[in-house]
C-alpha cells in the first residue's frame, strides 16, 4: 500500500522536495491544483483484442467501496468466488478482465491485488482523485491462467486504503471476467496444464530472501515463472534515483537514500540461481509531483508488469516426486521503515501427454549468483555529487528431458545490462538523471522429432529525469520536474531457419510540471505519450497531448 505524504516519495530522495511536501499539504488538498477536476485518466496503449465469438461476462464485484484496510474489521481483501460460466465453457480464445473505478475528494494513490485461486493475476495502483472525481478503468488479459477456470474458485481483491477527515476518497470499484469461445478464426488459446504459486513473498533489507517448498508434476516437460514484484516505502519505491552509500555517508544531513539506483530480484530453485528479474522503475500517480500524472499514468502504473522466466532447463532436477524450494532475493534494499520489496511467483507447468514420468539432466549452468555491478563516485562538495553505476548478467543454461517424442534440449540465455548516471547539485535541489536498463532473452528448444525453435525478447527501458527546486530570500520556491519514460520491446519467433511471428512496442511518455508559491501560484504540467505496436493483427499508433489535466485537441 502506497501510504505517504503528498510528494512524499521525492521527499525522501532530496531534502528540498521535504520541506516542499510540508508546504503543499499545509495550504490544501491536492486536486485544488487543476481546480476542482481533471480529465478522467487514460492511456494510448493498445487496446486488448477481444475475439468476436460467442462470450459469457461474470461479475466478480460491483461497485465496491474500499474506504479502511485498517479497520477493526478491515474492508479489504474483498472476496467472491468465480463459478466458470455454463454457457462459454472452456476451452476459450481469452479470458480478459475489467475493473471499472471511481473516486472522488482527496486521497493517495494505492496499490492493489487481484488474485484468483491463490494467484496473482494483477498487481496495479490507483489514480489519485479530483474534488469533483474521477473514473477511470482498466483491462488486462488472463487467458494465460485458463488453467484456473476449469472449477469453482476463490476471488480475492485487495486494496487497503485509509480515509478519515483530510483524506476523503473512497474507491468503489466493480471487476468483471470475459469469457471467449473458440471458432475457427479464434482458436483456443495454449495453456499450461497447471498453475503453481508461492503466495505472496516480502524482502527486506534484514530479510533478503523467501522460499517456499513446492511440488513438481513427474511428467513435467516445460516450466516458465511469472514473477510480479514492486518496491515499496520511502526509498524503496524509488530505488532507481538511488545515491551509493559513499555518498550518503558523507553528506547525511540530505537525508537521501542509500544502496545505489540498481535492484535485481533473482529467483532460485533449491538455492541456485535460475534467473533474475530487474524489476521496470514504474512511477505511481503521486510520484515526484502528482501534476506528471494528471490525466495521464505512468508507464505500467495500472498493470504493473509481470516478468516471465524460462525455467525448463531446470526441468530435470523437479522430477523425483519431492519437495523443490523455489525462492526470491533481492540484492539490496533500505533498511528503513516500510521498505520492502513485495510480489509473488507463479509457474506455469506443461507436462507430457503421451507420458506418466519424465527424466532430464541440467547439462550447462553459467549462471551468475549476482549481477556485476561497478561505481564510479565524485563527490564535488557542498551536496553535490556526480556517479555512474552499472551493471550486467550474461548467463547460459542448458537441460534435457526424455519425453514420449524424444529427448528436447532447451538452451535459456540473459543477456542483460543497465546504467545509471546521475547529477546532483544545489544541495540536493537539482537533480539530473539518466537511467537506461537492456535486457536480451532467448529460448532455443531443439529434438523431439521437430525443427529448432527460437523465441527472442529484446527490451530497452530508459529514464530520464530532470529535477529543479529553489528557494529565494523571500521564501518563495519553485519546482520543475521534467522526465521523459520509455518502454520498447521486441520479440520474435522462429521455427528453424524460417521466422513465424514478430512483435514489437515502443512506448515513450514525456511529463512536465511546474510548481511555484508565495509572491504567485502556479500549478501548470503537460505531456506527450506516443505508442506504436506491430504484430499479426497489423500496426496501431496513437499520440496524445495534455495539458493543465486535459487533453489538447
Amino acid at each position: 500500500m502506497a501510504v505517504r505524504p503528498l510528494l512524499r516519495r521525492a521527499a525522501r530522495l532530496l531534502a528540498a522536495l521535504l520541506a516542499l511536501a510540508v508546504t503543499v499539504l499545509a495550504v490544501g488538498p491536492a486536486q485544488a491544483d487543476f481546480g476542482t477536476d481533471y480529465h478522467d485518466p487514460f492511456s494510448v496503449t493498445k487496446p486488448l483484442t477481444r475475439p468476436d465469438t460467442r462470450s459469457c461476462t461474470v461479475e466478480t464485484m460491483h461497485d465496491q467501496p474500499f474506504s479502511n484496510g485498517y479497520g477493526n474489521p478491515p474492508d479489504t481483501p474483498y472476496t467472491a468466488t468465480v463459478t466458470p460460466p455454463a454457457g462459454c465453457r472452456g476451452p476459450w480464445s481469452a479470458v480478459l478482465l475489467d475493473l471499472h473505478g471511481q473516486v472522488a475528494g482527496r486521497q493517495f494513490d494505492r496499490l492493489f491485488t487481484v488474485r484468483i485461486g491463490g494467484v496473482e493475476v494483477l498487481l496495479s495502483s490507483t489514480p489519485e482523485p479530483s474534488a469533483d472525481g474521477i473514473e477511470w478503468h482498466v483491462e488486462s488479459d488472463l487467458t494465460r491462467y485458463a488453467p484456473l477456470f476449469d472449477r469453482l474458485q476463490p476471488f480475492a481483491f485487495d486494496l487497503p486504503n485509509v480515509t478519515d477527515s483530510t483524506y476523503t476518497g473512497v474507491f468503489r470499484i466493480t471487476a468483471t471476467l470475459t469469457f471467449f469461445t473458440t471458432s475457427a478464426r479464434w482458436p483456443a488459446a495454449p495453456a499450461a496444464d497447471r498453475l503453481l504459486t508461492t503466495g505472496p513473498f516480502g524482502l527486506t533489507g534484514a530479510a533478503p530472501s523467501a522460499a517456499v517448498p513446492l511440488t513438481f508434476p513427474p511428467n513435467l516437460e516445460r516450466l516458465t515463472a511469472e514473477v510480479y514484484t514492486r518496491g515499496g516505502g520511502a526509498c524503496e519505491e524509488f530505488a532507481y534515483a538511488s545515491a551509493p552509500d559513499d555518498f550518503v555517508r558523507a553528506n547525511p544531513g540530505l537525508g537521501l537514500c542509500g544502496k545505489g539506483p540498481f535492484r535485481e530480484l533473482a529467483l532460485t530453485v533449491d538455492g541456485r540461481v535460475a534467473g533474475a528479474v530487474w524489476p521496470y522503475p514504474v512511477i505511481y500517480t503521486g510520484g515526484w509531483d502528482p501534476l506528471l500524472w494528471r490525466p495521464t499514468p505512468g508507464i505500467g502504473a495500472f498493470e504493473l508488469p509481470a516478468y516471465r522466466l524460462d525455467l525448463t532447463p531446470y526441468v530435470g532436477l523437479l522430477l523425483d516426486g519431492r519437495p523443490h524450494a523455489v525462492g526470491v532475493a533481492v540484492n539490496a534494499a533500505e533498511s528503513q521503515s516500510n521498505d520492502l520489496w513485495t510480489g509473488q511467483v507463479n509457474l506455469f507447468a506443461e507436462t507430457d501427454h503421451g507420458r506418466a514420468r519424465t527424466e532430464g539432466g541440467l547439462t550447462e549452468y553459467r549462471v551468475a549468483p549476482a549481477a556485476a555491478v561497478s561505481t564510479a563516485l565524485t563527490d564535488q562538495g557542498g551536496g553535490s555529487g556526480h556517479w555512474t553505476v552499472t551493471a550486467a548478467r550474461h548467463d547460459r543454461a542448458t537441460g534435457w528431458v526424455q519425453t514420449s517424442h524424444g529427448r528436447v534440449s532447451t538452451e535459456v540465455r540473459d543477456d542483460l545490462t543497465f546504467s545509471s548516471e546521475q547529477q546532483l547539485g544545489a544541495s540536493g535541489n537539482e537533480l539530473t538523471l539518466h537511467n537506461r536498463t537492456d535486457l536480451t532473452r532467448s529460448s532455443e528448444t531443439r529434438g523431439g522429432g521437430c525443427l529448432p525453435q527460437l523465441r527472442s525478447s529484446h527490451e530497452s527501458d530508459p529514464l530520464d529525469v530532470d529535477y529543479r527546486f529553489s528557494r529565494d530570500a523571500a521564501g518563495n520556491t519553485d519546482q520543475l520536474t521534467t522526465m521523459a519514460l520509455g518502454r520498447h520491446q521486441e520479440d520474435t519467433l522462429s521455427l528453424g531457419p524460417l521466422p513465424l511471428r514478430r512483435t514489437t512496442v515502443d512506448h515513450t511518455l514525456r511529463p512536465s510540471a511546474h510548481r511555484h508559491d508565495g509572491d504567485a501560484t502556479v500549478r501548470t504540467a503537460s505531456a506527450v505519450e506516443d505508442y506504436r505496436s506491430t504484430g499479426p493483427d497489423g500496426r496501431y499508433h496513437r499520440t496524445s497531448t495534455t495539458r493543465d489535466g486535459w487533453p489538447v485537441p
